[in-house]
């Protein structure tokens, strides 16, 4: 409440983003607000009051949401509320567990990721390497992207999985299919692409369809 506000939103600079669509969205958006913030400013300022409008209130919603029916939207809802239940076990399971005391998203990906690996027993895909608990926080692990995301724009959590530091390096532009053909031979490919379909076929904490199909995804299958 002390903290001081801007009295209208500033417009980005040509450039200030590497995506220019959501460079001009955003711009749209800061329009919008500062028309209505001028708009009550010059009701304010005809009832001789002075020009200091602040919103009580902003709701958002997504263009997609708009689209969806009423159905739809509960579903949707649900499927939020769910997410944000398991987070937040996640964050005391973190906090009791592993002595994080402020667990951020990232430990929270990494945790999900890890309990991806259960059923190989909590080796990475790549390697099959096992992965202590104990290291998985630490820098001798990172949160790989399957498909690197130069290649195709995706930071979506079924495009992630955990692996060795060193393993993420040497990976480098490839996809993950690539990486280990390329660098262990197609032996070790074969072995990489059962355990990638013994994890999708399972019943339970299984891997999802979007994520099988980017693990076994060769670089030219991705198109322009």
């Amino acid at each position: 409440e002390k903290r001081e506000l801007k009295s209208r939103l500033e417009i980005l600079s040509k450039n200030s983003l590497r995506n220019p669509v959501v460079e001009k969205i955003l711009n749209q958006m800061v329009n919008v607000v500062n028309t209505l913030i001028d708009t009550e400013n010059d009701k304010l300022e005809k009832e001789g009051k002075p020009r200091d409008f602040k919103f009580d209130e902003i709701r958002i919603e997504l263009a997609r949401e708009l689209k969806k029916n009423a159905k739809e939207r509960e579903e949707l809802t649900k499927a939020v509320n769910s997410g944000k239940i398991e987070h937040e076990k996640i964050i005391k399971i973190l906090q009791n567990e592993d002595g994080i005391k402020f667990p951020t998203r990232n430990d929270i990906i990494r945790y999900k990721l890890y309990q991806e690996l259960k059923n190989n027993g909590y080796k990475d895909l790549y390697t099959n390497t096992y992965i202590e608990r104990k290291d998985l926080f630490s820098k001798k692990y990172d949160i790989e992207h399957i498909i690197p995301q130069s290649r195709l724009f995706d930071d979506s959590f079924s495009n992630k999985t955990i692996v060795p530091r060193q393993v993420n390096l040497d990976k480098g532009n490839k996809t993950a299919s690539d990486y280990i053909l390329d660098s262990f031979g197609n032996e070790k490919l074969e072995e990489f692409v059962r355990r990638v379909e013994a994890l999708y076929n399972l019943k339970e904490e299984n891997i999802s369809k979007s994520k099988y199909k980017k693990l076994l995804m060769k670089g030219s299958e991705i198109g322009e």
